[in-house]
């Protein structure tokens, strides 16, 4: 069983060794602040002491605030209006942990945040690939609808570190919203 709690900085250097090991190795990444009053929640999953999955959510109060946010799509058409949204980021899982739920636990822990801090909806953009760890079924099995997938196939260098040889990587635009009564 894992436990899912606030990021601490004893976690910063464990936690960018799960991330980076997503990215081909030129790639840096730097590990999101937890910092709770300005917005930003970041939680850790923990089995047997160890960090095996990381997310975070950042709340905004305009829809261009999140686009400004968002790093891999350029745009919020097809984001509903909100008077606070919530941006769900850094998701990563550890490879060996994949497939167990991490993700979830991490993913539901957010919504719980994000719902006692009147987020009204969330958006994701997320790096849907070809490997078992794509977000793409973690994402539609919580409610969000895919609003926009644009290509980034040819992202790197030689073969994709997650398709292999076709790409099939798309910045996807995802959002889950109340559902109209």
């Amino acid at each position: 069983m894992s436990t899912v709690r606030p990021l601490t900085d004893a976690d910063r250097e464990a936690v960018l060794t799960l991330i980076t090991a997503h990215f081909a190795e030129e790639r840096s990444y730097e590990v999101p602040e937890n910092d709770e009053r300005a917005g930003t929640y970041v939680r850790v999953a923990e089995r047997e002491g160890e960090p095996v999955g990381v997310m975070a959510l950042t709340t905004y109060d305009s829809r261009e605030r999140v686009r400004e946010a968002m790093h891999l799509v350029d745009t919020v058409e097809g984001v509903p209006p909100a008077s606070t949204y919530g941006l769900v980021h850094a998701g990563y899982v550890a490879p060996a942990h994949t497939g167990t739920g991490i993700g979830s636990r991490l993913l539901e822990r957010l919504h719980e945040i994000g719902d006692t801090n009147g987020v009204g909806v969330f958006v994701a953009d997320a790096w849907f690939h070809g490997g078992p760890d794509s977000p793409a079924d973690l994402l539609t099995t919580h409610g969000y609808d895919v609003v926009s997938t644009d290509s980034i196939a040819g992202h790197a260098d030689g073969p994709c570190p997650k398709c292999g040889t076709p790409c099939a990587c798309e910045a996807a635009l995802t959002v889950r919203a109340p559902t109209p009564e």
